[in-house]
């Protein structure tokens, strides 16, 4: 379930394997750098700070998405 961060954005918080979470935000159009609305990944770290990752507008995730089980695939066949 999405929470909302201190600029209305909508996130959510995945656990990894480590003390961290990843953090998806949706960001607003007029808050993203490519001027379309895009997924921001983030780290949050134990201690709750926040590790800036990339910025990737939407119509960019389903080949992203694609491109990563195409790695996880091909690490499973390793």
């Amino acid at each position: 379930m999405a929470s909302t961060d201190s600029a209305g954005q909508p996130y959510v918080d995945t656990p990894t394997l480590v003390d961290e979470n990843i953090r998806a935000t949706l960001v607003k159009a007029d808050r993203a750098g490519y001027g379309v609305r895009s997924i921001r990944l983030q780290i949050r770290e134990a201690s709750g700070h926040l590790r800036q990752g990339p910025e990737v507008p939407l119509d960019c995730i389903g080949p992203l998405v694609s491109a990563m089980i195409e790695l996880v695939r091909g690490a499973n066949n390793e």
